[in-house]
């Protein structure tokens, strides 16, 4: 009997930590969008009041503490490199970052590829227009860790204590 009992405790205690994971991806989703949010609102600063070109921008950005969690950008360039194409790092670097959400890696593919190819004012314009994306993205992000975040805690404790009971 105080085996069945243990298991049931286990069962509940496995059920409520899968529902506590779950719920920490959808934070975790929230967090990468909001460092994204932060990555375009420095560039528009730096590109704007600034005056950087892209190496002076990823220079900035890869010091920015509020970033650390953006790993893709450490491995762009400071300089310019004789037969290297920024656009072509750019893409290589974020395919390789796994912390970022499909729809935010797609803001910042495009985000990538209009840097440096016009003047400050043009790239700030399109910069405002991917925060605008982001804003809307955010705000879903939100409402998902509110609705489905309480949805997974209790499901996942709940079924850990449904397979308690048919233990015992």
């Amino acid at each position: 009997m105080i085996f069945r009992v243990a298991a049931a405790l286990i069962f509940t205690a496995v059920g409520a930590v899968i529902g506590f994971s779950l719920t920490d991806r959808l934070r975790s989703a929230k967090k990468s969008c909001n460092s994204v949010e932060h990555l375009l609102r420095r560039s528009i600063y730096i590109i704007g009041m600034r005056c950087q070109d892209v190496y002076g921008l990823c220079k900035n950005l890869k010091c920015d503490e509020n970033l650390k969690g953006l790993k893709f950008l450490q491995k762009l360039p400071d300089e310019y490199r004789m037969g290297e194409d920024f656009h072509t790092i750019w893409r290589e670097s974020l395919d390789s970052e796994k912390n970022i959400g499909s729809e935010e890696k797609e803001i910042l593919y495009r985000f990538g590829e209009i840097l440096g190819r016009s003047d400050s004012t043009s790239q700030i314009s399109q910069i405002n227009g991917f925060l605008k994306e982001l804003e809307q993205l955010s705000q879903l992000r939100r409402q998902e860790l509110l609705k489905k975040g309480r949805l997974y805690q209790g499901a996942g404790v709940l079924f850990g204590i449904m397979a308690g009971i048919l233990v015992l």
